[in-house]
């Protein structure tokens, strides 16, 4: 991270960067609401892979784009969905949004077009949802897709708000999602990453992950913007770090060294969590690297880690791919609101290699206000960030 965007030294006086406005679409329905309401219910009965991230057993799964140049995929249409409740609560205008920057995280775009029985001749970009989102909404500032695979959401509100901090925009929408893939669905059951019961993160008896779909957004924006709207922050970014493994094209390095690093980094400028939103997604060596990094580089921080509560939200909604961690900020600022952190489930026996406390019954009350996410994806490329309630 050694690099001139990362030097905060070079840039002059410090910038906070705040949360005004949440949108996301899940597979609880859409609405921030409807995710946070699901979240608290966590269902605890083993349900079949399809039904725990909310799709129908069989396809068809969705209605076909009308085929045409203007027809948007079935990804760029949640992502649109989840943004325009997001720039609502944080109420900007057109004109605010003209100089607005734009983040999109997705692993895989607008998919469901290549997917058609004509989309094997199309021709499928993954900036194609940035460029639909922008003119539905007429987001004229820079604007960047991050597609760092399952962790392109957390890089996503990351990255955006490093214009923030940068000054190369007052406001950015942060945002990611991504539609059911049949080619991705099958690519992830040859590699035997799925698990045929569902989605478990924190059991021992886990096998995999679970196919979702989803989009979520975050509006960033400078707290000194923020004040000057007259529109209240949500919650207060107080740090955030990335780094690669470079190790290979799945798999995490065994000893999660540089999973640590981007922790450790998100913590040098902000106190220990209450609570950490895992990308853990039921995968056993992928859970394992990521609860050890994160505890180390917590207890490193000063943090008590058996009092720091572990929190998987794809056991109910699925691995949601580009959107993952978008939703993890949009479930942390929820959290840092609430006071609260959701139980977590399909849990009869706990990991044992994970020394986080891990709520089951019930939700818990946040021990501190902070907030820790965790993103990760294939090809190694972490990012954390660290939300802390606003003062």
């Amino acid at each position: 991270m050694n690099f001139f965007l990362h030097d905060p030294e070079k840039w002059g006086a410090p910038v906070t960067v705040v949360v005004t406005g949440l949108g996301a679409v899940s597979c609880f329905g859409g609405g921030v609401d409807a995710l946070w309401e699901g979240l608290l219910r966590a269902d605890h009965r083993p349900v079949p892979a399809h039904e725990a991230c909310g799709l129908p057993e069989h396809p068809r799964l969705y209605a076909a784009p009308a085929v045409g140049a203007a027809a948007p995929g079935r990804t760029s249409s949640l992502v649109v969905e989840a943004v325009a409740e997001a720039v609502a609560e944080a109420r900007l205008t057109r004109d605010d949004l003209l100089d607005a920057g734009l983040t999109v995280g997705t692993s895989l775009g607008d998919i469901d077009l290549a997917e058609l029985p004509d989309g094997p001749g199309r021709r499928l970009a993954t900036h194609g949802v940035a460029a639909v989102v922008a003119g539905r909404f007429g987001i004229g500032g820079c604007g960047h897709t991050l597609s760092t695979a399952c962790s392109a959401g957390a890089y996503a509100v990351a990255w955006g708000a490093l214009l923030i901090e940068t000054g190369q925009a007052d406001v950015v929408v942060a945002c990611g999602g991504d539609a059911f893939s049949r080619v991705a669905v099958g690519t992830l059951h040859r590699f035997g990453l799925l698990d045929p019961v569902c989605c478990r993160p924190f059991d021992t008896g886990r096998s995999g992950m679970v196919t979702g779909e989803g989009a979520a957004a975050v509006v960033l924006e400078s707290a000194a913007s923020a004040r000057r709207r007259g529109v209240a922050a949500q919650a207060v970014l107080a740090g955030q770090g990335w780094s690669c493994d470079a190790h290979h094209p799945m798999a995490p390095e065994p000893s999660g060294g540089q999973l640590r690093r981007s922790v450790a980094q998100a913590l040098s400028t902000a106190g220990p969590p209450g609570a950490v939103v895992l990308h853990r997604a039921g995968v056993a060596l992928n859970d394992s690297v990521e609860s050890t990094a994160v505890s180390e580089a917590v207890t490193a921080a000063g943090g008590d880690i058996a009092a720091t509560a572990g929190y998987a939200p794809k056991a109910v909604m699925g691995h949601t791919a580009g959107a993952a961690g978008v939703f993890g900020c949009v479930i942390a600022a929820r959290m840092l609101g609430a006071g609260l952190v959701p139980p977590n489930a399909h849990v009869t026996a706990v990991d044992p290699s994970c020394p986080m406390d891990v709520p089951l019954a019930g939700p818990v009350p946040l021990s501190r206000p902070a907030v820790l996410v965790s993103g990760t994806g294939f090809g190694a490329n972490n990012a954390a960030l660290v939300w802390e309630a606003v003062a």
